[in-house]
């Protein structure tokens, strides 16, 4: 116990460093003292229909990874994608309701839900991990590596790595 082997959080196979949730955002952030609402994070608004068939994000300007690159739409939609198919199962099912992700323009992105009037499917969403998209490519979405930490855009980033050990976490400056 107290191991592990990866350091990307989002899959299934090993064990996963500590802490590495800390390293990337989500669209939106709860607060534990009011349920059912959500605030912005990369996220600047959202749009949400009468009947909750789908869900509009309005991504911020200044969202950055932190290699300083334009968080984006097409970031989103790949996410969603990859952690649908490639990510820990878990994904596969929480987001079973969501029937298509597309990127209206570089700061829009819309998930369209396969039923209506579900309150609760947009908060879902809000809580969903963004990913580089530019990071990844070329790389195994799902191995253990445990030479590389992955680019997030959190507040936190991995400054040394001692395998099956310790990590260890800087703050991002801005």
């Amino acid at each position: 116990e107290g191991t592990f082997d990866r350091l990307p959080p989002y899959i299934l196979k090993g064990d996963r460093a500590p802490g590495m949730e800390m390293t990337f955002q989500t669209l939106m952030a709860s607060t534990a003292d009011e349920p059912f609402s959500e605030y912005g994070l990369i996220a600047e608004s959202i749009e949400i229909p009468a009947d909750r068939s789908w869900v509009i994000f309005n991504l911020r300007k200044e969202a950055k990874w932190n290699d300083g690159t334009p968080i984006t739409a097409d970031d989103v939609v790949w996410t969603f994608n990859t952690l649908i198919s490639k990510g820990h199962p878990f994904y596969h099912a929480y987001y079973a309701k969501v029937a298509k992700a597309e990127a209206l323009d570089p700061e829009r992105v819309k998930f369209t839900f396969s039923m209506a009037g579900n309150a609760e499917l947009p908060l879902i969403m809000g809580q969903m991990v963004v990913l580089p998209k530019h990071y990844w490519e070329g790389k195994q979405f799902d191995s253990t590596d445990l030479r590389e930490a992955p680019l997030g855009s959190g507040p936190y980033r991995v400054k040394s790595v001692d395998p099956g050990h310790r990590i260890v976490f800087e703050r991002v400056k801005d």
